[in-house]
């Protein structure tokens, strides 16, 4: 049975961002539930390739990962930007793809640069603007 994360769990690693937004990369991440199940996946692997893959899509969407933080009043933190592309883009996705053996969570949030994009347009009425 597939593995089930929360909210809490990925701030318990330290993933910040808002509840709607780690939901909706939680249930994105669920999308990989019948691979990891079918290649026999244990659990608690589960649960930490899930995890992972929401904290590289959380990193992605705050723009880059903190580097340096400092403070008790000397404030400070510095940030590094997202680098290389897709799933290594961040240490987060580099680590998802070394532990993903079966490639379940990872081929979720890779692109397919090799598939084509084809757009089809019809005929249509064009209606004019008041």
């Amino acid at each position: 049975m597939a593995a089930t994360i929360t909210t809490d769990d990925v701030r318990g690693y330290g993933i910040t961002g808002a509840d709607a937004m780690l939901r909706d990369f939680i249930a994105v991440v669920d999308g990989a539930d019948v691979c990891l199940d079918k290649n026999r996946v244990p659990e608690t692997t589960q649960r930490i390739l899930k995890i992972n893959a929401v904290g590289h899509l959380a990193t992605l969407a705050a723009g880059g990962q903190i580097r340096s933080q400092s403070a008790p009043s000397g404030a400070s933190r510095s940030f590094a930007t997202p680098s290389g592309a897709g799933i290594d883009s961040t240490n987060w996705g580099s680590a998802l793809r070394s532990l993903d053996t079966a490639g379940c969570v990872t081929r979720l949030l890779q692109s397919d640069k090799a598939r084509p994009f084809i757009a089809v347009a019809g005929p249509g009425r064009r209606r004019g603007c008041a």
